[in-house]
C-alpha cells in the first residue's frame, strides 16, 4: 500500500522507546500513521539526507547541489567509555544529529574548518570590498 501524505501531524516515541511513531495526513484526508521499530526508524534517518540530497539534484538539473541545513547550536563533550568526543550539531528548526569523533579526526576537523573559514572569509572580504569600490 503505497501512502501519499498532505502533511506530517505528529511525531512520536512510545513510552519505551522502542517504537518511532509519525502520524499523516493522506490525500483521501484521513489520517494515517506508520510505526517504525527503534532500528528501522534509524535506518530512515540514516537514509532521508542522502534522497533529499538525491532529489534536489534532479529537481534543479544541477549535479554539484547540495541538501544543506542551516546550522543553529552546537555543542562538544567528552564520551564516557570511548575513546573520542561528541560533537552535536543542532539545526534552528530542532533537527539534531551527534557523531563520535575520534581525536585525531577532532584536531583534523579543527584546524581545516580554521583553514576554510579563513579562506572563505578573506574571499568575501575581497568580494565586498570589490562591490564597494564598484558603488563609488
Amino acid at each position: 500500500m503505497k501512502i501519499d501524505s498532505v502533511e506530517l501531524t505528529t511525531c512520536g516515541v512510545t513510552a519505551d522507546g522502542a517504537t518511532v511513531e509519525l502520524g499523516f495526513v493522506d490525500v483521501a484526508g484521513a489520517a494515517v500513521s506508520v510505526r517504525l521499530p527503534f532500528d528501522q526508524a534509524e535506518a530512515v534517518v540514516m537514509t532521508l539526507p542522502s534522497l533529499l540530497a538525491r532529489a534536489l539534484k534532479r529537481r534543479t538539473g544541477m549535479p554539484e547541489a547540495r541538501y544543506v541545513f542551516d546550522l543553529g547550536e552546537w555543542l562538544v563533550e567528552g564520551a564516557k567509555a570511548r575513546n573520542c568526543l561528541i560533537v552535536t550539531l543542532k539545526t534552528p528548526d530542532g533537527f539534531e544529529v551527534s557523531f563520535g569523533v575520534p581525536f585525531a579526526a577532532c584536531r583534523s576537523l579543527g584546524w581545516t574548518l580554521k583553514r576554510e573559514a579563513d579562506e572563505a572569509q578573506e574571499l568575501a572580504g575581497d568580494r565586498l570590498a570589490a562591490d564597494r569600490i564598484g558603488l563609488n
